[in-house]
């Protein structure tokens, strides 16, 4: 589970990290943050954390739910145990 700051730089590249090392991802949206804005790239309407949300997603390796789906996956996996 990845959650932590600088949405864009840490949480980002320790979730592919962790990836890359055989560990299974989940990048929790709304658990991460960041001291930039859209106006920090100058692309007006950036929303940074839906954005590397996003680009994840596409990856099709890690998982990105938000805070709450996770709670509910977790609590649906250890019921199966």
């Amino acid at each position: 589970m990845i959650c932590g700051f600088n949405t864009e730089y840490c949480a980002l590249f320790t979730a592919i990290a962790a990836y890359d090392r055989g560990f299974k991802v989940s990048f929790i949206e709304d658990a991460t943050g960041t001291v930039a804005d859209a106006n920090t790239y100058e692309m007006p309407g950036l929303d940074i954390r839906d954005f590397v949300g996003s680009v994840l997603n596409w990856s099709k390796v890690i998982d990105v739910p938000y805070f709450e789906e996770f709670k509910r996956q977790l609590a649906e996996e250890c019921r199966g145990l």
